[in-house]
This record gives C-alpha cells, sequence and structure tokens, in this order.
C-alpha cells in the first residue's frame, strides 16, 4: 500500500536540490545540506525522483528556473531564503547554549539532521505519514542518527502537550528550540493557538523559529497561483491572519519577537549580492521569538 506524501515538501526539497546545483546557489549551502537534499531527492517516488536525474542538467535547470518564474516570481528564492535564514537563525540559537529542537512540520527538511549532527538531541514531528517516509528515506540514505528522534502527530486532534510530555520525549528543564517552518500557514486560528500556548508550557525557556506568509501582501494573481498551487496537491492554507496579527498573536501567547526577517531584507541581503536577478515573493516572512 502506498503512503501519501506531502507535495509541498517534496517540491521543497526538489527546487532547494536542483537550484544548489548552481552558482553562485551551492556556495551558498554547506555539502552536508547539498548532500542531504540530493539523498532525500533521489528516494522520493517515481513520480517525483525523475526530477532528481534531470535537474542534473542544466538546460533542465534553465527551464525549471523559467516555467516557475513565469507562474509565480519570487517562489525559488523564498525557498532559498527561508532555508538559508532558518539554518542561520539555528546556527545562533545552538552558540547560545540552546541543547535540544523540536521540529513541527518538519517534511523532509534538512535542520533536524543539521542540528544532531551538532550533537542537539532533536525531536521531529509530522503526520504519521510524513514521519514514517522521512524515517525510512533517512535509513536509506544512511543520514540514520542516534540523537534525531521521530513521532507522528496530528495538532488538531492531539495535544502536544500529552504526546510529548507523557511519552517523555524531551527534557523540558533544558532550553529549547522550536521550529516551525511553514507549518502555522496551514492550521486553523484557534489550532495555532493551541500549539504556541503548549509550546510555552512544554518549555518555559524556549526559542521559537517561524516562518509566516501574509497573503494580503500578494497581489490579486499572485495570491491566485499560489493558493491554488498548493490546492492542486490536496493541501490548504487555513490562518486567516496579516502578519500583525500573528505577532499579536504570539504576543498574546507569551513570545516577544526578536529578529523579523522580511522578503525584502532577504532580496537586499541574500539574493541580490549572488546576482541572479530574481525576487522574493512578497508577504514572506522568517521570525524569531522567545518565551
Amino acid at each position: 500500500m502506498s503512503i501519501r506524501i506531502s507535495q509541498t515538501a517534496a517540491f521543497v526539497a526538489v527546487k532547494l536540490y536542483g537550484l544548489t546545483l548552481r552558482e553562485p546557489f551551492k556556495s551558498q549551502f554547506p555539502e552536508e545540506i547539498r548532500g542531504f537534499y540530493g539523498a532525500i531527492t533521489r528516494q522520493l517516488p517515481k513520480h517525483l525522483s525523475w526530477y532528481h536525474t534531470s535537474l542534473d542538467k542544466e538546460s533542465w535547470r534553465k527551464f525549471f528556473i523559467w516555467s516557475e518564474e513565469l507562474l509565480l516570481p519570487g517562489d525559488l528564492m523564498h525557498i532559498t531564503s527561508r532555508k538559508y535564514y532558518m539554518t542561520q537563525l539555528l546556527d545562533k540559537a545552538i552558540s547560545e547554549g540552546y541543547e535540544q529542537v523540536v521540529i513541527l512540520g518538519s517534511g523532509f527538511d534538512h535542520l533536524g539532521y543539521y542540528a544532531a549532527k551538532r550533537g542537539l538531541h532533536v525531536l521531529e514531528m509530522d503526520m504519521i505519514n510524513m514521519i514514517h517516509l522521512k524515517k525510512e528515506y533517512l535509513k536509506q540514505a544512511g543520514l540514520k542518527l542516534p540523537n534525531l528522534h521521530f513521532e507522528s502527530i496530528d495538532v488538531q486532534k492531539e495535544s502536544l502537550v500529552q504526546v510529548i510530555a507523557n511519552r517523555q520525549l524531551i527534557d523540558q528543564s533544558k532550553p529549547t528550540v522550536f521550529i516551525t517552518e511553514g507549518f502555522f500557514d496551514y492550521l486553523s486560528y484557534e489550532t495555532t493557538e493551541d500549539v504556541l500556548r503548549e509550546i510555552k508550557e512544554l518549555a518555559p525557556k524556549s526559542k521559537l523559529l517561524t516562518t509566516f506568509f501574509s497573503l494580503d501582501e500578494l497581489n490579486a494573481f499572485h495570491r491566485f497561483m499560489f493558493t491554488s498551487g498548493v490546492s492542486l496537491v490536496g493541501e490548504r492554507l487555513k490562518l486567516p491572519l496579516n502578519k500583525d496579527e500573528f505577532i499579536e498573536l504570539l504576543g498574546e501567547q507569551g513570545f516577544t519577537i526578536e529578529q523579523t526577517i522580511t522578503y525584502s531584507d532577504m532580496e537586499e541581503e541574500f539574493v541580490q549580492p549572488m546576482g541572479v536577478g530574481l525576487p522574493v515573493l512578497s508577504g514572506f516572512y522568517v521570525m524569531k521569538a522567545v518565551s
């Protein structure tokens, strides 16, 4: 029986893999990250894994970039930028003494493996189908680590506190980084509120690294292309908030914003110096908050 795969998670891995085969993107990501996405992409089902070999060809890479930018300008650079900045923020948290990492909606992302390689206790959480696939792909790729742990959860039906605390999956006394990259956009307001409250309950000394899409900042056509693209693969954006409302919700749940990296910052600081001439999708933000 086939296991349902998150198409959005798979395509994020595919797109980053393809981009980091090219300079100047290649030089922005260390070999361990590029190798991780290469290994993951190779494990994907056949209707997706063909990208692995096709993207080895420069002509195909140029075609994919052209087609992506034609329909939704800035999407590729938003993916590249978010991976770059989330890695930088995690490095900073590790240097500040944070000892463990919990990743919600971990998909096929590299951050859990990256943190575990640096000796941290890491817990990746996602829907049961994605957790099964992630574990299997890492095993097949020879990327399994003893301090990288996995647990399935459906936060719309299960309590984060009950799953983590009752099973003693983390040490609640230790400073903890919670990563919610591309996570809250797919949850209702009520579920987002519950998850934020439970994060604070689980680890009073915690740092939250998150992303957020303020869809109101996209023009009507690009908003339609973004939301319809998600819908086409059977997923749906649910959180009915703009950026300021999301920050307000964080504050209500006891989180203080330490840093907000805007799409303009990403374009100016990261993308433009590479000279690739591509924009970053409007309305996209990377945020760091502490409780």
